[in-house]
């Protein structure tokens, strides 16, 4: 984009060696056939100075007066009278264009001086001293249109804003001007960027011996630098993209080496490779967090309900309530997946009361159907920390008369990694006044045993990744085992993802109390399942 700008000059001043003489011949004839230099039109002969003032500074735009000063001197001050010029009025008036010109020259290039130093100020990052991303889009403008390949890096300071804010904000500084005087002595000659306080780019040719180089700068700060008394580790991200010449633009490439950045671990070091997968991921998340509001909006969310058989007493005791969202013509996403963008995004609240409210609906419904069924609902770590989003839905159950015995809430051991505490708390408080706890996907953590003795529950459920394995002897006693434990507890065993007449029976010999899973029935729309629950017990 500079180089661009500095061509457009060169030829307009390439112009002016044309443009001036010509102007200077016209200014002449037009003095001369305007009957001398007596008339305003001698005046017109500035335009030629100053434009050689503008193209060629003063000591030119001087000759370019002196010239013109000269050529003026031999027309007469009256053409039609024949009368002369006095010699030193002309001679006077040229010393004046001379001077006229040599000072529009200096005024022109100083302010050509004061525009090349805010055009550079505006090029360089006020906090690193850098250039900014303005020069970087202009630079890696250049080398697309050139053709080349070449490699950027962007090296993410994962914590600076943690250091300046609870150990010394002057200490960022300092260590922002460590890291940069390293990049410059591993790679000498090449331009440094900085987008802001945290992040340092570089543009690096395609033949150049990098990673090393990168390798050595994010161990350097993996571990703890020492500076004004101070050891402090700020670890690197160092997100690499390599261009290798397809047709992208200047803030597609920067974004890419930034996506790079973003892998692994927030707060650790380590140098990604850009990965189009990891990308799309990455759009399709910002698309789905866009898309949640206009979803509760539209009522593009719906439920579903799997039923859950007792397999000791052949009935169907309860359902497990299934979110669900239609996307239309979209790629399908699944709750797993949309349930954690709502919660980083504020809206997982809305979204359980959207929940809540159409399974209170739903089992208003089914009772006039005359169907008394319990119903389970997933929460996750946020909503259990929520005291008003809690103290609600109890108020919302109980304005609809329904007993809190119908209504059990599923926790998987995840939610309790976080504010294990206060989420405790608030499950105590649930059972206490009658609802039921159902630990979710036993078995699937590190914590499970812990966890079952830590927490109050009515309901273990064991994950289908035991079931899927109960062919091999070790697994079914493993089964067995959970089932005999749990029921010395005096708690239920719920078997989960039970697909075949095999796993059905070892669970009914091992003494489970309750399945679901597609053998029986998959997630069913409450229509459906009304359908199902009146076909089971007519089979029954």
């Amino acid at each position: 984009m500079l180089k661009k700008i500095e061509t457009v000059i060169l030829k307009e001043k390439k112009y002016g060696l044309i443009l001036v003489p010509m102007m200077i011949f016209s200014v002449i004839v037009i003095v001369y056939l305007t009957n001398g230099t007596h008339a305003s039109y001698i005046h017109l002969i500035y335009i030629p100075i100053i434009l050689s003032a503008y193209y060629w500074g003063g000591y030119a735009a001087s000759i370019v007066a002196a010239i013109s000063g000269i050529l003026l001197g031999l027309v007469p001050l009256n053409v039609a009278e024949g009368i002369k010029q006095n010699t030193m009025s002309w001679i006077h008036r040229m010393i004046m264009l001379i001077i006229i010109g040599y000072l529009t020259g200096n005024l022109f290039k100083k302010l050509e001086e004061l525009n090349e130093y805010l055009k550079d100020k505006e090029l360089i990052s006020d906090i690193t001293g850098l250039y900014n991303t303005k020069k970087l889009f202009y630079d890696l403008t250049d080398l697309i249109e050139k053709g080349n390949r070449f490699t950027i890096i962007s090296v993410k300071l994962t914590n600076i804003e943690g250091i300046g804010k609870y150990v010394d904000f002057n200490l960022v500084q300092k260590l922002i001007k460590l890291l940069i005087s390293d990049m410059k002595a591993k790679f000498e000659h090449l331009s440094m960027y900085s987008s802001s306080d945290d992040e340092l780019i570089l543009i690096l040719p395609d033949d150049c011996q990098y990673f090393d180089k990168i390798k050595d700068l994010v161990n350097k700060y993996s571990t703890a630098v020492k500076i004004d008394g101070f050891e402090v580790r700020m670890p690197l991200k160092a997100g690499i993209y390599n261009f290798g010449g397809k047709t992208e633009s200047p803030i597609e490439i920067y974004n890419k080496s930034r996506v790079a950045s973003e892998q692994g671990e927030i707060n650790e070091s380590g140098i990604y490779y850009y990965d189009v997968q990891i990308d799309n991921e990455r759009k399709e998340l910002y698309e789905i967090a866009g898309s949640l509001h206009k979803a509760l909006n539209n009522n593009e969310f719906y439920l579903v309900y799997q039923p859950k058989i007792n397999i000791q007493e052949n009935k169907i005791s309860g359902v497990e309530v299934l979110l669900r969202w239609d996307r239309g013509d979209k790629k399908p996403v699944g709750p797993g997946v949309f349930i954690d963008v709502a919660e980083k995004i504020g809206l997982i609240r809305d979204i359980s009361k959207y929940v809540i409210e159409n399974v209170i609906k739903q089992i208003k419904i089914w009772e006039k159907e005359n169907i008394s069924i319990h119903c389970s609902i997933n929460l996750t770590a946020q909503e259990l920390t929520d005291q008003e989003l809690i103290e609600w839905a109890v108020g919302k159950i109980e304005s609809h008369d329904i007993d809190r015995s119908m209504i059990e809430i599923e926790i998987t051991e995840r939610v309790l990694n976080k504010e294990f505490e206060k989420i405790n708390k608030h499950l105590e408080y649930l059972r206490e006044i009658g609802y039921k706890i159902s630990i979710d996907d036993f078995g699937t953590g590190y914590n499970s045993l812990m966890m079952i003795g830590m927490i109050h529950y009515d309901v273990l459920k064991i994950d289908k990744f035991f079931l899927d394995r109960m062919c091999n002897f070790e697994d079914r006693e493993l089964v067995r085992k959970i089932i005999d434990y749990v029921h010395v507890l005096d708690k239920k065993v719920v078997a989960e993802g039970v697909e075949t007449e095999k796993q059905l029976n070892f669970l009914k010999e091992y003494g489970c109390d309750e399945v679901q899973g597609y053998y029986f029935s998959k997630p069913l729309l409450a229509e459906d399942f009304a359908k199902f629950y009146k076909e089971f017990y007519k089979m029954n």
